[in-house]
Order: structure tokens, then sequence, then C-alpha cells
């Protein structure tokens, strides 16, 4: 049994590094490959340090967040997985800003003894009440057919938006830059929600990729949606009904409270709750902000 994580990343490179360096070191026999965003900041492969079944895609961007470029480091990266002829059995979906809580040892161990493929949250997306916080929030996504308004606009479009209470033909969503969508008649599909972040076993990531590169319809119904990344990949999936699925990602974030998506910084309070045994990874970490958090986690991990 072999796992590969596939790192997806846009800025601070010593963190990134580290987070290479801290996989292969626990885990050896493992597969990485970072998709980096190069607008984000600088990376080289030779900066990966050369170690065996370290790998390095360079995506061109832009890669924003609510878009469905946020999804293109999976997709891209599960294909240039197949090119190099890399072997896996499960794929690890991490970003730049994750780091293990518990030894990879462990959580491989309960991977290769897993009667599930694969370890995903998702929801209907549709319904009223959802783990992204707010009433109606997979009708506001996934509801509209939504095209980008000038950046002019948005002053105009934040007076326009007190409209979305009042009806439901047009939807000013300024989260992610400002758009304007129109309500779709009809839906193509059952649609799920879920956490962008996923353990798969191969068979479920060659799936996704291979359904996007098959269906320019789905592919096109969901560039004109808010945040694809956290509905695509479940959709794809549960619709399928090939796959016995989990709902639990094995991931701890802490999205209490965010308005624009972004889960609160990690440290060293968080410790004994994030190292509880329930997660194989946690986010978001940063160095810049507390940097002891992942010397902690190092030393459990080592111990």
């Amino acid at each position: 049994m072999r796992v590969c994580y596939l790192v997806q990343s846009h800025r601070e490179p010593r963190q990134i590094l580290r987070l290479v360096h801290t996989l292969k070191r626990l885990a050896p026999e493992s597969a990485v490959l970072v998709a980096h965003d190069a607008r984000g900041c600088a990376l080289e492969p030779r900066d990966l340090g050369g170690a065996p079944d370290v790998h390095f895609l360079r995506l061109p961007g832009p890669i924003r967040r609510g878009y469905l470029s946020m999804l293109d480091p999976y997709l891209r990266g599960i294909e240039r997985l197949r090119e190099l002829e890399v072997e896996y059995d499960w794929l690890v979906y991490l970003s730049g800003q994750d780091y293990p809580t518990q030894p990879l040892a462990r959580s491989e161990a309960m991977l290769a003894a897993a009667d599930s493929d694969g370890f995903i949250r998702f929801w209907p997306a549709l319904a009223a009440d959802t783990p992204w916080g707010r009433r109606r929030q997979g009708l506001h996504r996934y509801g509209y057919r939504y095209r980008d308004a000038p950046a002019a606009a948005a002053p105009w479009l934040r007076l326009l938006r007190a409209l979305n209470g009042v009806q439901s033909f047009i939807h000013v969503h300024l989260t992610y830059g400002p758009r304007v969508g129109t309500r779709r008649r009809r839906l193509p599909l059952d649609l799920y929600g879920g956490w962008q972040w996923t353990t798969l076993r191969r068979a479920c990531a060659e799936l996704v990729s291979e359904t996007v590169a098959r269906d320019p319809e789905l592919v096109e119904y969901y560039r004109r949606t808010i945040c694809p990344d956290e509905s695509l990949v479940q959709t794809v999936l549960v619709s399928s009904g090939r796959f016995r699925l989990a709902n639990d990602n094995l991931r701890y974030a802490d999205n209490h409270g965010s308005r624009d998506g972004r889960p609160r910084v990690l440290g060293v309070g968080d410790l004994e709750l994030i190292t509880s045994g329930g997660y194989h990874f946690a986010r978001k970490f940063d160095l810049s902000q507390d940097a002891r958090v992942l010397d902690a986690l190092d030393e459990r991990l080592e111990g």
C-alpha cells in the first residue's frame, strides 16, 4: 500500500519545504507532488531537495479563490501522476498550510486497513442549512449562473446586494470579487457539497479526472458557479454510486465565524485538540504567526 501526498501551494516557500520534508521523513516510501501556483511565490524543483519520488508541477495561474481554477492543481496533479507513471493506492490532498497531527505510519496503516474508498466530507448542496454556515448557501453558490462584473462596479453592487433578500431572480456575490448571477431554471445533476481537502483511493481520484475530461457540460456548469472546489468532487463521487465513502475527511480546520472561507490560524493552544487522534492533518498553520506549534507537532510526530 502506497500513499501519494498532493500538496497545493502558493505562498511561504519555507513552510512548503518544511511540509514536504516532514512527509518524506515520516513516510519515506511515499510519493509527493507539489502543485505550485507560480504567481504566489517563487519555488523551483531544485528547492525540494532532490528526495526520491518528490515531484514538482508548476502552474502558471491565475488560480483564484471561489473559481474553478482552485481545482486546477488537483486535476492537473492527477494527470501529472499518470504521465510520470507514479504508483500509488491513496491520494491525500493537502494545502501548503497543512501539517500532520499524528505519525504518518499510523495514518497510513489506517488507510491500508480501511474498507472505505474515500474519506471526504459531503452533504446535499441545496439543503436549507449546511456546514457552510449560512442558510441557502448552496443555492446561492450553485443555483445561479454567474458573470464577473467590473471592479469599478463593486460599490454599486454593494447597494444592490440588499435585494438578495427580497427576490431570487438575481444574486449579487462579492466575497471573491464582484459577480452577478441569474437564477437557473433547472440544475443539471444531483448536487453535493463538502470541504475541498480529501483522502481518496486512486480509482476515486481518477474517476474525477476522467469525468472532467469527458464532460464539458459539467465543467461549464461549474465554471459559472461560486466555490466549485467545494462541490465538484463530491458530486462526481457521491452521484456515481460506485464507491464506499466515509463522511469524514480526517482533517481539522476551524472555520467558525469565517465570512470568506478562510480557517483560523492554529497555534500551540490548539495542540491537544488537533492531536487527539481523530485527525490525520490540520490547517491552517502560519510560520510567521506561530512557528512553535509546528515544533511541538514535530516532537510528537517523532515520538
